[in-house]
This record gives structure tokens, sequence and C-alpha cells, in this order.
């Protein structure tokens, strides 16, 4: 880039005057006595992107409605990279970056999660960076920042000569960046920076000489510049003695700007995996409020309003939400994998590393017969999705990329309320250490000697404290994990066995394998299945419950199409006399055969029911069971369930009606 590029403006989209459609970027408070206490008034989803913040906006028509919800990925004017000289990166290494990312990002405008403003394009298709941009709290105006001694726009000095000769930092070969008037250069040019420096020079000034600088302009009664201030009725007070002017205009954009404009998304990738996990809105947002991340409350509000979340998953109340939350994981994990496997060596530089909180989920925003939680997708933003390439520094390895793949594996399954991704890693140190000192390490064994309860599967609910987990998953369980260390295992040491297609396969059939174990037709949790009418029944009744499940199973194999009739037997009854079922009837007898249910009370002569001795089976082991509170009166009705085939009633009857 050079002095002469020509530098677009994005206060056309900001005025609602000039067109029917404008962009209104949102504000962490209406107020703007609140607004005047903090240094940045516009709500940022997150700030860790060391090149870039996101920033929430939206198109909003005219008449205020809003049109679409965005993300703006906006430059930085002061970098978070550490000075390195191993890994120099300047100026132009960064403006490369913009250029390459927006190739990549341009790809997606069709779908509309990529918008595009005119004036963001020069004439040979590339990224134009937009004109520095301010703005006043107090009136809401925004306005480019200007010359103080000639009105005129400032720009950005490309010029290494001139600024070398000024006693400056070159723009081409370090990361410093200034702000000059052209017009005024040959006379007594003024440069000015966003933040000063110690080593800077005593004539440098910075955002607020600059600020305080436009009191110039009214003095001097210039005319003709878009400087806000001149007819505003606050500008004596913002100038006088008490300079309100500092805490009341702000730069959006000190120095020219690179924009991308996102589709916003529904949930920052933290609190999605919360979510689904089991916890509660009100929770998160109190985190979220304590830590001041605004934007993310933002969104979470967002998601709040929409009235399907009434029904975010199929199984939240039934033993079987544990294999629902193991698939949505696995779900989201397969497709942020397939995402940065398809973009190749990602990461280039140290401080440039992909993080999860740049990670997001985009929920449906349409009714649907699938629960809420169910329709996502996944994305990353930021600049880093095509890396910095510079001749200075080798790039990283590609096992880092493993690396960070598998530390999110881990913190999606074993983080929760009561765990941190810091308590998981000392628990993989250990693992980690066997690893490397010995050459027939399991992970397998590792797990099941491990003491720590780090790996227990209840670590996967947001709340594991009183969570039990069907031992018949155990293993469902134990492969989730073993594929995540495989990513941490072929990070550290190189595998030739280890493929990214054979990881995406052995992901894809567990995946499949959870969800069919998930929706399949039993077996029923015979732990659980009576839980709630059993109450304080002993173990005995629980037994002969059991039994009976096990007897409609062996029954409802033989006879798949058969209709069933119930008889509630009370316990004082007299024997039943085992009878071999009828054949299957045909399809047009059926509507005869009406089930009945009949109720034989312990006032007239009943059978008496004989059941043998249920020894309490594998599957009634695998949950926990009520345990009995106070014994019941042994007259209370125990009901207990016999199936009959259709003609057994009739004949029944017909004995009754004899007698």
């Amino acid at each position: 880039m050079n002095q002469n590029d020509q530098v677009s403006s994005l206060l056309p989209y900001l005025d609602v005057t000039y067109r029917n459609f404008y962009l209104k970027f949102s504000l962490i408070a209406q107020d703007p006595s609140i607004l005047e206490k903090t240094p940045f008034p516009f709500l940022a989803i997150t700030d860790s992107d060391p090149l870039a913040r996101l920033i929430e906006a939206q198109f909003l028509t005219d008449a205020g409605s809003e049109v679409k919800k965005v993300f703006l990925l906006v430059q930085r004017d002061q970098y978070l990279l550490k000075k390195d000289d191993l890994s120099p990166i300047n100026n132009q290494d960064i403006d490369h970056s913009w250029q390459e990312a927006f190739s990549f990002y341009s790809g997606e405008k069709e779908s509309g999660s990529f918008v595009i403003l005119s004036h963001q394009i020069d004439e040979r298709g590339r990224l134009r960076p937009l004109q520095s941009l301010f703005f006043c709290k107090t009136t809401g105006i925004f306005f480019p920042p200007l010359c103080p001694k000639c009105g005129l726009p400032l720009q950005q000095c490309y010029d290494d000569g001139l600024l070398i000769s000024s006693g400056l930092q070159p723009y081409s070969t370090s990361l410093k960046r200034y702000l000059f008037c052209p017009s005024c250069v040959s006379i007594n040019p003024d440069f000015y920076v966003y933040e000063l420096e110690s080593v800077d020079p005593p004539t440098l000034k910075d955002r607020w000489g600059l600020i305080k600088g436009f009191g110039l302009l009214l003095e001097n009664k210039k005319q003709g510049h878009p400087l806000p201030c001149i007819d505003c009725p606050h500008h004596r007070k913002c100038y006088g003695p008490d300079q309100l002017v500092l805490s009341r205009i702000v730069p959006f954009s000190f120095y020219p700007f690179y924009l991308f404009i996102f589709d916003a998304m529904s949930l920052n990738v933290l609190d999605f995996l919360s979510l689904i996990s089991g916890a509660s809105f009100e929770e998160l947002e109190a985190q979220l409020k304590a830590r001041q991340e605004l934007g993310r409350i933002s969104c979470l509000k967002a998601v709040q309003k929409n009235g399907l979340i009434k029904a975010p998953f199929f199984f939240e109340r039934d033993e079987r939400y544990f294999l629902e939350v193991l698939y949505l994981k696995l779900s989201f994990l397969g497709e942020l994998i397939q995402n940065i496997f398809s973009g190749g060596d990602v990461y280039t530089h140290p401080d440039l590393r992909l993080s999860i909180d740049r990670i997001w989920v985009k929920l449906t925003d349409h009714g649907g017969l699938l629960p809420f939680f169910w329709n996502f997708k996944v994305r990353s933003i930021d600049l880093h999705r095509n890396p910095i390439e510079t001749q200075s520094f080798p790039k990283l390895p590609a096992s880092y990329g493993l690396y960070f793949l598998g530390l999110v594996w881990f913190y999606t399954f074993l983080t929760n309320k009561k765990q941190s991704i810091s308590r998981v890693s000392l628990s993989f140190r250990e693992g980690l250490s066997q690893f490397s000192s010995d050459k027939n390490f399991s992970f397998e064994t590792f797990l099941k000697e491990s003491c720590s309860l780090t790996f227990l599967p209840v670590n996967i609910f947001w709340n594991p404290e009183g969570k039990t987990i069907n031992k018949d998953w155990q293993l469902l369980w134990e492969r989730s994990l073993h594929l995540g260390w495989s990513l941490l295992k072929s990070s550290f040491q190189f595998d030739p066995q280890w493929s990214k297609e054979t990881f995406r396969q052995e992901l894809e059939t567990l995946r499949e394998e959870v969800k069919r174990r998930l929706f399949r037709a039993g077996p029923i949790d015979e732990g659980r299945a009576y839980s709630s009418e059993i109450g304080a029944d002993n173990e005995a009744i629980h037994d002969i419950l059991l039994g009976i499940l096990r007897k409609w199973r062996t029954e409802g194999e033989m006879e798949r199409e058969e209709l069933r009739e119930t008889i509630i037997l009370s316990p004082g009854g007299a024997k039943v006399e085992k009878e071999t079922p009828p054949p299957p009837v045909q399809a047009t007898e059926w509507k005869e055969d009406i089930p009945e249910t009949v109720i034989l009370s312990p006032s007239r002569p009943t059978p008496t029911p004989s059941f043998p001795k249920v020894a309490p089976s594998r599957e009634a082991d695998k949950m926990s069971v009520i345990p009995k509170t106070e014994k019941q009166p042994e007259d209370d009705v125990l009901t207990e369930t016999v199936i009959l085939g259709p003609g057994k009633v009739r004949d029944k009857k017909k004995n009754e009606t004899n007698d």
C-alpha cells in the first residue's frame, strides 16, 4: 500500500438521512453519561484477537426496523502483539493478511454470511481501507479526524523516507502508524499516533492531543469542514476549562481501517457448550457479567427471545440425555475439525493462533421438528483463517493445529461448573508424562487406573453432582476420549499410522453409533423405568417388576403384532394358570378384538399370581435403585401387570358369567 491509494469512507452507510437502509453500531448503553465513563462505547462481542475487534451492529431501515444483525471485524488501532525478533511482523504483513482473508471470505458472499460494501472494493477488486472515524458520545455523530490547522482530513503516512526524516519509524518495516496532514507537511508537519510510547519523540502527539486540537478550528472559525462541534450547542463546555471533550469524543478507529461484515452468529462456542451441558441462561449471564463480557451477554439474551428455546432437547428429563449431549458435542467437534482440516496449516505465528473464544455457533431461527440445539453451524471469525505469511520467520509446525484441537476436544467433554480446563490439564499432565516415558503406554489403561475424577462421564454435564450414567454407555464415553487423546498424542509424537481421513471416519462412526443408541427402540432403562412409581416400595417389589418387564420383552419378540389386553390383579388374588398364547390373528380380526382392561378387586375371588423369585439382573445394577423408606401397610394394593392375548380375556369373562 502507498500514500496515493484511495481511502473510502464508511460515513455514507452510517447516515440515515441519505439512505433507506443504514448501518448502526451497537453501544454498551444509550445514556450519554454512562458512555462518557467508558473509553470504548461500542459493544465488543470479543476482544481477544491481537489484530481486530469483533463488534455488534445492525442494518436498519429508515424507520428503525432491524433488517439484519451483523458482526463487524474491525482492525485495531493498537495491536496486541509482543515484540519478538524471532517472529517479526510489520504493517505490510498485516495489510497482506487482510487481503488474503478478504479473498477467502468473499467466497461466502452468495450465502449472505459475508457482506461487502461497494466502498470497500477498489477498481482491482481488492479490499480498500476505510477513512479514520471519530464518534461523539453526546450527539451520536461520526466524523473523520481533521487537521487542527487547516481543517482538512488527516491521512495515514506510508512514506518511509518522510517518517524517518521526522524521527519516526518506517511504515513498511514496523508496526507503527502515523496520521498527518499532506497539505501542511511542507510547512510544519505534525504527526499523530494513537498512544505515545517512551521512545517516541517529544513532537509527536497522541489521540488526546488531536482531540484537544479540534478546538483550534472553533477559534479560527474555519468553515467548509465536517467538524460537527462548530454547530453543536455543547461545544463551549466541551472545549472549556474542564476539557469535557476528552470524555465525549472517542476514536471508533484512529487510523484508516479494514472492515469485514459477517452475518451475526447466535452464541459463542463457550456458551453453547455450557448450555447443551445443562447450564441455565441465568448462570451463564451471571458469570459473564462478573467478567464484563457484555457482548456475549447480548447474544444470550437474543437467543432467549426465541420461543423455540422452550424445546431445546429430545431427552432432557431422561437418562438418554447423556447420549444426546454426547451426540451434540461430537457433532460440534466434527464440524469444527472439518473446518480446520480443510483450511490446511492455519497456524503460522505464535501470537496469531486460533482461540476457542473466536469460534461461534449459528442456531437456526425458524421453526422445525428438531429441538432448538439440534440445528447449528460452526465457524471461526478472525483474520487467521488464512495465515499471515512473511519471509521473516518459518511457519509453526502443523502439529500445533492437532494440539489445539486436542485441547478443544477435552474442554468440550470435561469442563463444567465444577471443573475448569486448568484442572483437566493437570490430570492430563500425568498421562502425557507416562506416554513420553513408556512405549507401551495405553490410554485405556490410564483411564481405568487413574484415581482422578476428571475423566468420569458425568463431567459431560454442567453440574455433574448426583448424576449417574448407564454402564452400557461407558464404552462410548471411552471411545470419545480416546479420539481426543489421539489428537494430543499425534501433536507430540509423529505417528505414521495417524491420518486426518481415518480420524474423521472414526469420529463419524462413533457419532452414528451414539445416535443409533439414542433413538433405538429399547432396551428400557430397567433401573429407572418405574422409579417414579415404586417410590418407597422395597427391592423385592422392584425385582418383581423387573421380571415382568423382561417377560414383556420376551413375549414381544415372539408376538410382535398381537394385540394385548391388560388385567390388573391385586396381591391377594388366586393363581393364574399359564396358557399357550393363541396364534396371531389376521389384520381383519383386529377391529373385533378391541383391547379391554379388567380390574379384579380384592372383594371378589381372584386368582393368586405366582411369580418365580427374580434375582437382581445385571441391567438393574447399572443404575442406582431408589432405596426404600417407610414400610407400606400390607393391605395396600400393589398392582402387577399380566399380559394376555385377546382370546384369554373373553374366556375369562365367560367363566365368570357361568359362576
